[in-house]
């Protein structure tokens, strides 16, 4: 039976032109931060809008962060720093988002927890071996990654806890095409992070029958019947006010979201 305090978004058209990446990276960190929600779990389930280099925190005290918003950028990628922790990711309109918010955070259960769950969905899909674990090179390692057959990454999380609560950030790799492999590559390098270029992948690699929208659709199903979530839609003053962060004048790096929102809190 569906929560009267746990939403379920669903929204990401690829082709949305009031949306951009620095929006979309917003959204999560406003929601988070905002007093007097009416819900305590929300999960938004999107496609990614298009190219995106999402950093962290970590990245910024990279000695090569300006070389690698650099690089991104001249990829024609939007660069933005993200609010949960890892190292970055790039993808495109062939990756889905999953932000998962609560206001009870959980700061050891929630990694292991959403990765199996995540892993059963995509299994569900058709013959893929999804497995929890790092594969050895991957690009922002963890132990909770998703992989394939133990060979190449396909699902990336990180976390972010505030006062006011936790948001849980997943991307899932569908399709990648070789721009989104090149960047990744050439971005990690600017960082100085390692990386074993043939563990990034897409779940289309292995199984080519496989869409952004069915994994979209799979992952909300999923978040329906596990949390029991109603579906809602994406407040629009939330989105007109993420959307401010988007036409911040750019400088040599990228936007932080997350110092952008506590700038700016929701009213």
């Amino acid at each position: 039976m569906p929560r009267d305090d746990a939403s379920l978004l669903v929204t990401g058209h690829p082709d949305d032109a009031v949306r951009s990446a620095a929006a979309d990276l917003a959204v999560p960190a406003v929601q988070l931060r905002a007093d007097g929600a009416p819900w305590s779990e929300l999960v938004h389930v999107y496609v990614a809008h298009g190219p995106t280099v999402a950093f962290t925190r970590r990245d910024l005290r990279s000695p090569g962060i300006v070389r690698a918003t650099a690089v991104a950028r001249a990829a024609g990628f939007e660069t933005a720093v993200r609010s949960p922790g890892g190292r970055m990711v790039a993808y495109d309109a062939g990756a889905v988002i999953v932000d998962h918010l609560t206001r009870a955070a959980d700061r050891h259960g929630t990694f292991e927890r959403n990765a199996q769950q995540h892993a059963a969905v995509i299994r569900s899909l058709g013959d893929v071996d999804a497995r929890v674990g790092e594969v050895e090179g991957e690009y922002c390692p963890g132990e909770f990654s998703v992989n394939v057959g133990g060979r190449v990454k396909v699902v990336g999380s990180a976390q972010r806890i505030t006062g006011t609560g936790a948001l849980f950030s997943t991307v899932v790799q569908v399709v990648v095409g070789d721009r989104v492999r090149q960047v990744i590559a050439d971005v990690s390098a600017a960082l100085g992070y390692e990386l074993e270029e043939s563990t990034i992948a897409g779940i289309a690699d292995v199984a080519p029958h496989v869409t952004t929208q069915q994994v979209a659709d799979a992952l909300a199903a999923d978040y329906r019947r596990v949390l029991g979530t109603a579906d809602a839609e994406l407040d629009p003053h939330v989105l007109a006010h993420a959307a401010a962060a988007a036409r911040v004048p750019r400088d040599d790096l990228p936007l932080d979201v997350d110092a952008w929102a506590r700038a700016h809190p929701l009213t």
